[in-house]
C-alpha cells in the first residue's frame, strides 16, 4: 500500500510543480502584483506561459498509469519526459539574445550612458511640449524623467524653468530631499532611479519610499556645469500608489 502511494505520489508530483508555478504566475497577473515586477510589454507572456504550464500539466496526469501491466508503457514513459523537458527545450531554442539589438536601443539610454534619461515615450514627450505651450502659471502633469529630460537641454530649460509642474513620486530623503520614480527596462531587477530635487516647505514629516502629489515651480540650478532639476513646492500631500508605480521605456 505505501509502495503503491510512493509511485503514485512519485509520478503525481512534477503535475503538482507545475500547476502550482501555473497558479503563482497567474495570481500574480490578477492581483496586480505583476505591475511591480514586469515591463507591461512583457506581462502577456507570463499569462500564455501559466496557460501552457496548466495544460502540460493537465497533458502529464494524462499520461498516468493505473498499473504496471498498461500499455503501452513505453510511450507513455517518453510523454511523460516530453512534457518535463518542452518547457526548458522552448526555453533555450525561443529566448533571443541577451545582447540583442533591442537591449542596446534600451540600455543605451539608460542610467550610466552619456545619453540623457530620456522621457520614454511619444506620449511623455507630448505631455511636455503641451506644459510649454500652456499658462506657465497653471501647474501641468509632468512625471519626474519629463523634468531629468529637459534638464539635458539649454533651449528646453529656458523655455520651462518657472512653470507650475503636478509631478506624483516616492519621497527619498536626504540633503536635499528628492521625488524619485523608478524605471524598468524589462523587469525589476534592471530598474533604475530618475529623481528631482525637491526645495521649500514640505510640511511632513513624511516617510521614504511614500507617495506625494506635489505642486510647485520647476527650476534648473547649475552645479558644476550640470543642471539639476528641482521643484520649488508650494503644496503636497500623501497619494495612493499609481496603477503603474514602475515606469517604462
Amino acid at each position: 500500500m505505501i509502495d503503491r502511494f510512493q509511485r503514485q505520489f512519485a509520478f503525481l508530483a512534477p503535475a503538482l510543480v507545475l500547476s502550482a508555478w501555473a497558479t503563482v504566475m497567474l495570481h500574480t497577473l490578477v492581483a496586480g502584483h505583476i505591475n511591480r515586477l514586469l515591463n507591461p510589454m512583457f506581462r502577456d507572456y507570463v499569462g500564455i506561459a501559466a496557460i501552457v504550464l496548466l495544460a502540460l500539466s493537465g497533458f502529464y496526469l494524462l499520461l498516468y498509469r493505473p498499473n504496471p501491466e498498461s500499455t503501452p508503457w513505453r510511450w507513455r514513459q517518453l510523454g511523460r519526459w516530453l512534457v518535463l523537458l518542452i518547457p526548458m527545450i522552448a526555453a533555450s531554442v525561443l529566448s533571443p539574445a541577451a545582447l540583442s539589438n533591442t537591449t542596446a536601443q534600451l540600455r543605451s539610454a539608460g542610467p550610466g550612458s552619456g545619453a540623457a534619461m530620456p522621457s520614454y515615450s511619444n506620449a511623455s514627450a507630448q505631455s511636455a511640449k503641451a506644459a510649454l505651450d500652456s499658462d506657465p502659471r497653471v501647474p501641468s502633469p509632468m512625471e519626474v524623467p519629463d523634468l531629468v529630460t529637459i534638464s539635458h537641454s539649454p533651449d528646453m530649460i529656458r523655455k520651462f524653468s518657472g512653470h507650475q509642474v503636478h509631478v506624483i513620486g516616492l519621497y527619498a530623503g536626504g540633503d536635499p530631499p528628492k521625488l524619485m520614480r523608478w524605471i524598468m527596462w524589462c523587469c525589476a531587477a534592471d530598474a533604475a532611479p530618475a529623481s528631482v530635487a525637491l526645495t521649500g516647505n514640505l510640511g511632513g514629516p513624511w516617510k521614504d519610499q511614500q507617495w506625494l502629489d506635489i505642486t510647485g515651480t520647476a527650476t534648473f540650478p547649475t552645479t558644476m556645469g550640470q543642471a539639476i532639476p528641482q521643484i520649488a513646492v508650494t503644496s503636497v500631500t500623501k497619494t495612493d500608489e499609481p496603477d503603474e508605480p514602475f515606469l517604462s521605456p
